[in-house]
């Protein structure tokens, strides 16, 4: 794209967030919360879904004002385009698949029409457009954002003291052995190159373990198009090794604030100084699968980032010079994977889980809302006869073997479990292969139409 093609766009831009016909929606989650699948199926809904009786609760397409959405042509060509079409062609395949995770940041912009409600504005113009921009990027990069209010030194004592919790504690002795019998004053490129990718192994083999959310930083696990850039030869020396200067520490000391200046700042600015609505995308069913110290450090990890993001009222000024995030939807994913009468649990679940980031957003006079959802239905439930007694029950093919069952999930604690309880008690709630959907059929979902209506239903007035 040429300057002047740049230009235009920006311009058209600035015009659409004078007149408030453009919206930018941030989906945040940390890896594995279900982003991408979350996005294929919004835009599905909007673009190919739009049925009275498959979004009932979205007022606009219930009042027959939704003339449709479809992807825009205006998007330039230097932003990494979100890959809407093959993850949808993923869950439609044969057998259907989830997508890939997402290894880069991306975004898609949508032009939605309307018929307006208000006479005036419908006895001006037939109908009207709200332009919406979907930013997605990697939930490992998201754990970055904590770095930029700590110091090399701080986020060594941060990451020693997570990484020698008894989860964690297995995995990293034999490197915290390693890092003791360091030559502190060689701060050589060879050796630095040898540690940062034993770091990022250790690192690769936390995600690996179920429950571990606090992985930083990011870029070690997805490097995107700074792979072997030297400030990647990152990594936390133990805390009694920063007591006195030394060539290694202040080699180390170098590529962190590097990092953060070079890389997590831009990161910031470019994806999130702009949102003006946000998705916070939470799984909180694995986190009590893997038990006490998983859920543990989800809340902590999402406490840190959420500290990271600015909230509040909207006006045409903030818009246009000064963008705050005027409404957040937090959100408790896979709500398929339990039966419909636990929704509520999983709901109150998830407010507790969240209290600091959701009161902070109160505090900043941002609209929130919380609630279950599945953003592509992967089961169906009902009742089983057992014993004489109907059983709720759900159905779906399990991810581990492809196979049809059918069965109660478990119960969801509607508040934080307390650790004695995972030790009389362990959660098993299953995982499911996506369904089998026609192609001409939107896809299905769990309150994906409340979460349109929370999120755009007062744009499309």
């Amino acid at each position: 794209m040429s300057w002047l093609d740049m230009l235009q766009h920006q311009t058209r831009q600035l015009g659409q967030r004078a007149l408030d016909q453009q919206l930018r929606l941030g989906i945040t989650g940390l890896s594995g919360a279900g982003k991408t699948a979350f996005i294929t199926s919004l835009v599905h809904q909007l673009c190919s879904g739009d049925l009275p009786e498959h979004l009932p609760f979205f007022e606009v397409v219930q009042q027959g004002r939704y003339l449709g959405g479809r992807l825009s042509n205006e998007q330039p060509l230097s932003i990494p385009r979100f890959a809407y079409e093959r993850n949808l062609a993923s869950l439609l395949g044969n057998p259907a698949s989830w997508p890939v995770s997402t290894i880069g940041w991306s975004q898609l912009d949508l032009q939605l029409r309307y018929k307006p409600r208000n006479r005036l504005r419908a006895s001006i113009s037939h109908h009207s457009e709200l332009h919406l921009q979907i930013i997605d990027y990697p939930g490992e990069w998201l754990l970055d954002l904590p770095l930029l209010r700590q110091s090399y030194q701080q986020w060594c004592e941060f990451s020693w003291q997570l990484f020698r919790q008894p989860h964690r504690q297995a995995l990293s002795a034999p490197f915290a052995k390693r890092l003791a019998a360091l030559n502190l004053q060689d701060a050589s490129v060879p050796q630095l190159q040898q540690l940062a990718a034993e770091y990022a192994e250790l690192l690769t083999q936390f995600r690996q373990l179920a429950g571990t959310y606090l992985n930083q930083p990011g870029r070690l696990l997805v490097p995107g198009e700074l792979a072997g850039a030297p400030m990647l030869q990152l990594l936390p020396l133990l805390p009694e090794q920063l007591a006195q200067a030394s060539p290694l520490l202040n080699k180390l000391s170098e590529h962190y604030s590097s990092y953060c200046q070079f890389v997590v700042k831009p990161f910031y600015k470019q994806h999130f100084a702009s949102i003006d609505r946000q998705v916070v995308l939470v799984d909180c069913l694995s986190a009590l699968n893997a038990g006490h110290a998983a859920m543990a450090e989800l809340q902590q990890a999402l406490a840190l980032i959420m500290q990271s993001f600015q909230y509040g009222p909207s006006s045409l000024l903030r818009r246009l010079f000064q963008p705050r995030i005027s409404r957040v939807l937090f959100a408790a994913t896979k709500a398929d994977h339990v039966t419909p009468e636990q929704h509520k649990a999983l709901t109150l679940l998830l407010q507790q889980l969240l209290q600091q980031p959701i009161k902070h957003s109160h505090y900043a006079a941002a609209h929130s809302e919380v609630m279950a959802l599945a953003a592509i239905r992967a089961s169906s439930s009902g009742t089983v006869r057992q014993d004489g007694q109907l059983q709720l029950c759900i159905s779906g093919l399990q991810r581990s073997d492809s196979l049809l069952v059918t069965l109660f999930p478990g119960e969801v604690p509607a508040s934080l479990p307390p650790a004695e309880l995972y030790q009389q008690h362990h959660f098993a709630f299953p995982d499911f292969l996506p369904p089998a959907v026609a192609l001409q059929q939107p896809l299905p979902h769990v309150r994906m139409d409340h979460a349109l209506q929370y999120l755009l239903g007062d744009k499309l007035r």
